[in-house]
């Protein structure tokens, strides 16, 4: 994946003032402090102000040395960098009749799980490839046990750029994935379905499972009343509801055993699931255990699920499992001639060299964000990332 598609050379040479052809007096004397502040260019993906072709003129109509950078960097190649190991980040999004449930501001569970997703894949761009499913898809009172199915398929996030109306895969996201939730929670037979494509997928792939609820719509199980979903929400007046005459049914029985070996396959498979409960979960906190556990990805202590007790964290959470999976690392496709004459930038400000809370070269082509610069780039809180060579590399002090 690709960002900072633009290479300019012949600005200033291979240092700020080492292309300046004309008088020596002339050169030196541009080669000031001044000379070499770092002035940050506008956004990466933007185009910038391409330079002269020749020395602006002097006092008196005499040429001068040219300016630092034309575009606002010192230094004269912006490289060409694309994400190193960007991950697959596929959201499987519960969309049963419960997320139809009021959360806050008139808005419904679903609309606030749909809402941080949205928030997050606007937020990472181009760190993440993106892909998302529902599940029941196109339920309906008759059949509401329907398996869910892709509504977007893995898509590169948008580039880093300075503007946000611009912005095509996560607005193409939003509209895919808004859906009217109905009908019940076919999760093993939907993961059981998407498995093919989803390992088929190159690279990394993570699965985000966000749920209100236990897994059901197994026509053919049947369970007792600590397994029937009735009896475990308390709204069974029946010793058991799942029993054959039960008003539940067959299809009332919590699809426990499915599910978890569903995720399982996925995780012999390479695919770590990430298990988020969101409210109207809590009665389903030990299958959701089992489900992380399956995953690959449980937390250390119980619950080992991603548990949501209030929708207005459930971003900090999605931003929490994104943090795990992100790379801070960026492949040059076109690695600088020279060492020591490079600097990077995130939103328009200078990243020292600092290999604890700044960035490395990991590579003679790869640069590595640290510490505190790493954490800021996976929270999703950089818009822009700049690598520039022409100039002497800033290390921290």
């Amino acid at each position: 994946m690709k960002t900072a598609v633009k290479q300019r050379a012949g600005v200033c040479g291979m240092s700020c003032c080492l292309g300046a052809a004309l008088a020596l007096g002339a050169a030196l004397s541009a080669c000031t402090d001044d000379g070499l502040k770092q002035r940050p260019r506008s956004g990466v993906g933007q185009e910038a102000q391409e330079p002269d072709d020749g020395f602006n003129p002097g006092p008196g109509g005499s040429s001068g040395p040219p300016p630092v950078d034309a575009g606002g960097l010192c230094g004269n190649q912006i490289h060409q960098v694309e994400i190193a190991e960007a991950p697959n980040l596929y959201f499987v999004l519960d969309a049963s009749g419960s997320m139809l449930s009021a959360a806050s501001s008139g808005a419904t569970r679903y609309d606030r799980v749909h809402e941080a997703a949205v928030d997050l894949v606007r937020n990472l761009g181009p760190l993440i490839n993106v892909g998302a499913a529902v599940f029941p898809l196109d339920a309906t009172a008759d059949a509401p046990c329907r398996p869910g199915g892709e509504v977007f398929p893995v898509t590169p996030g948008d580039p880093f750029s300075d503007g946000q109306e611009r912005r095509p895969t996560t607005s193409r996201f939003r509209s895919a994935t808004r859906v009217v939730p109905l009908g019940g929670t076919p999760t093993a037979a939907t993961l059981t379905a998407l498995a093919p494509k989803l390992v088929e997928l190159p690279g990394k792939t993570v699965v985000v499972l966000a749920t209100d609820g236990g897994p059901n719509c197994n026509s053919s199980a049947t369970c007792s009343a600590e397994e029937c979903i009735a009896n475990i929400e308390q709204q069974c007046p029946e010793e058991n509801c799942c029993a054959p005459s039960g008003p539940s049914g067959p299809g009332g029985c919590l699809d426990r055993d499915d599910t978890v070996a569903a995720i399982a396959r996925l995780a012999a498979s390479g695919i770590d699931v990430y298990v988020v409960g969101i409210p109207g979960s809590e009665f389903y906190g030990d299958v959701l255990d089992q489900m992380a556990l399956a995953g690959g990805t449980a937390q250390f202590v119980s619950p080992f699920y991603f548990k949501v007790d209030n929708l207005d964290t459930l971003g900090n959470v999605l931003s929490r499992i994104a943090s795990i999976v992100v790379s801070c690392e960026f492949a040059l496709a076109d690695p600088p001639p020279e060492d020591g004459q490079t600097n990077v930038y995130l939103d328009e400000q200078l990243v020292p060299y600092d290999p604890e809370n700044g960035w490395r070269w990991k590579s003679p082509a790869v640069v590595e964000l640290l510490g505190e610069a790493c954490q800021k780039l996976k929270s999703g809180r950089v818009g822009q990332v700049q690598i520039v060579s022409g100039c002497p590399t800033e290390e921290a002090r």
